[in-house]
C-alpha cells in the first residue's frame, strides 16, 4: 500500500512525536535533510495502572496530575521543545468503518455529511460530535470516491488530549493519528524494496488492551477491524483467534488467495506471535522496527525500536528514507 495520506488533522509535520498508551507515554525526535531520516532520541516514562483507559466514548487520561508530571518528564529531557508535536492515538481511541456511499460526494463538507447520515446508527455517541477523516482503500482522501474507509474520533476524546499536551508542555498538536495506519506506513520503504507493491499482505498490531488487522491486496485497503482484548486467555492464543478467522474471511469473502506476508508488531509478544503465525498459519512473517541501529546485535536495542514502530512511523512516512 503507498504511505497514507490521509490525516485526523491538517498536518504540519513537527519533528517531535508524542505516543500516549495505557502504560507508558513515549517520545520520539527526528531530524530530516534531503530526505534522509535520523533518529535523535527515543525516551519513555511508565504510567502507573489506572491513569490512561483506552476507549472510544469518553476521554481517556483518568489522572491528569500523574500522566501530566511523566509527560514534562519526557519533556525536560527532549533535545528539542517544539512549539508542534505530532500525537500518535492508539487504534480504539477512534472507530473505524468501511462506508459505500450511494452517490459520490461533489465536495469534501458534503462527503463529511454524507458520512455522517450512513452511520448515524452505528456510533454510540452523538455523531456531530465526532471528528471525521475519510480516505479511499489506496489512502487517499478523494471525497468523489464512493467506497471510503472513514475514522470518527470522539470529540470529547481528541479535545482531552489536544488540551492536556497543550496544559503540560505548551506545544499544539499539529498533526494527530492512528498506530496501525502508521505501522503500514513504516513498512512501507520495505514492501516497495521487496517488491511486495502488488501482493496481498497482513498487518498485525497487538497492542497489550487491543489487537488490530489490517489487509491489502495489491495495494488497496481491503480490511480493517480492531477490537479490545478479553485478556481472560494468553494474550497469543486471543491474537491467533482473531487472525486465524480473518485469514479465512481474506479466501471466503474478498477472493484472496496467498498472504505473502505478515508485518507484525508487538511491544511484548512480537518474535513468539510471528513465529506461531509462521507455524500455524503457514504466512512469512516480518515484525516491524525502526531501520536505525539494527544488526547492532544489543537485544535492548532491537527492543526498544520494537517498541517506538508505531510513533517513528508517524514521523517519517511523510518526510523520506532512514539514512
Amino acid at each position: 500500500m503507498s504511505k497514507l495520506k490521509y490525516m485526523l488533522m491538517s498536518p504540519h509535520y513537527p519533528d517531535v512525536g508524542i505516543e500516549f498508551n495505557s502504560d507508558s507515554i513515549r517520545l520520539a525526535l527526528i531530524s530530516a535533510e534531503k530526505g534522509k531520516i535520523r533518529v535523535q532520541q527515543l525516551d519513555e516514562e511508565k504510567l502507573p495502572p489506572g491513569t490512561i483507559e483506552i476507549t472510544p466514548f469518553k476521554p481517556n487520561i483518568l489522572s491528569l496530575e500523574t500522566a501530566a508530571e511523566a509527560l514534562r518528564k519526557l519533556w525536560a529531557r527532549s533535545r528539542i521543545r517544539s512549539s508542534k508535536v505530532c500525537l500518535l492515538l492508539q487504534d480504539r481511541c477512534a472507530l473505524t468503518f468501511n462506508v459505500n456511499l450511494e452517490n459520490p460526494a461533489s465536495r469534501p463538507e458534503e462527503c463529511v455529511d454524507l458520512i455522517r447520515f450512513k452511520l448515524k446508527k452505528n456510533v454510540p455517541f452523538r455523531i456531530e460530535e465526532a471528528q471525521i477523516t475519510y480516505f479511499n482503500d489506496h489512502g487517499i482522501p478523494d471525497h468523489s470516491n464512493r467506497n471510503l474507509w472513514a475514522i470518527l474520533i470522539n470529540h470529547q476524546v481528541l479535545h482531552q488530549y489536544e488540551q492536556f499536551v497543550q496544559s503540560a508542555i505548551d506545544s499544539e498538536c499539529g498533526l494527530v493519528d492512528l498506530c496501525t495506519f502508521n505501522l503500514m506506513n513504516l513498512a512501507n520503504a520495505m514492501i516497495v524494496k521487496s517488491k511486495l507493491d502488488d501482493l496481498d499482505l497482513l498487518f498485525v498490531n497487538l497492542n497489550r488492551d487491543y489487537i488490530s488487522l489490517a489487509i491489502t491486496q495489491k495495494g488497496r485497503l481491503t480490511f480493517y477491524r480492531s477490537r479490545d482484548l478479553e485478556q481472560q486467555n494468553g494474550i497469543l492464543d486471543e491474537a491467533l483467534a482473531e487472525i486465524h478467522p480473518t485469514t479465512l474471511f481474506y479466501v471466503d469473502k474478498l477472493s484472496g488467495t496467498n498472504l505473502s506476508r505478515a508485518f507484525v508488531y508487538s511491544s511484548e509478544n512480537a518474535e513468539e506471535l510471528s513465529a506461531r503465525m509462521e507455524k500455524e498459519l503457514g504466512v512469512p512473517s516480518t515484525i516491524l522496527s525502526i531501520p536505525e541501529l539494527s544488526g547492532q546485535g544489543n537485544s535492548s536495542n532491537s527492543k526498544l525500536l520494537q517498541n517506538f514502530a508505531p510513533l517513528m512511523g508517524l514521523l517519517v512516512s511523510r518526510r523520506g528514507e532512514f539514512v
